[in-house]
């Protein structure tokens, strides 16, 4: 992904300077519904360079816009992992506390006598 990064970005580093160099000639700019003296002159390449810069930025923000969705629903989702986790860890210390408890009442037994083996393996003894 870097190269690619690179690969793009080397090329447009040097070319925006050599265009801007050869782009200095005013260009006259007007909207047509205001009156002819809001006419700016400006050099080529403040227009198209500045036409560029508004174009990635409002394709940057209708993206952002766009993936709301998206992150509306990995937030949902980073939560309900977040409640699972602390329910499996709550789940794990009653487990724990209830086989605290069975060896406990395990070790208060009696011996039996005459149980079968497999009784007494099942018991732990």
């Amino acid at each position: 992904m870097r190269l690619v990064y690179w690969l793009i970005a080397v090329p447009l580093l040097v070319a925006a300077p050599l265009f801007a160099i050869s782009n200095m000639d005013p260009v006259e700019l007007s909207l047509w519904p205001l009156p002819d003296e809001w006419v700016l002159a400006v050099p080529v390449f403040a227009v198209a360079l500045g036409s560029l810069f508004i174009g990635f930025f409002a394709g940057g923000i209708v993206a952002w816009f766009g993936a709301g969705r998206v992150r509306a629903r990995a937030r949902s989702a980073e939560r309900a992992v977040r409640t699972r986790d602390i329910e499996i860890e709550e789940l794990r210390r009653k487990v724990q506390d209830a086989e605290r408890a069975i060896a406990a009442l395990q070790a208060d037994l009696p011996p039996a006598k005459g149980l079968p083996a497999p009784v007494d393996a099942a018991l732990g003894r």
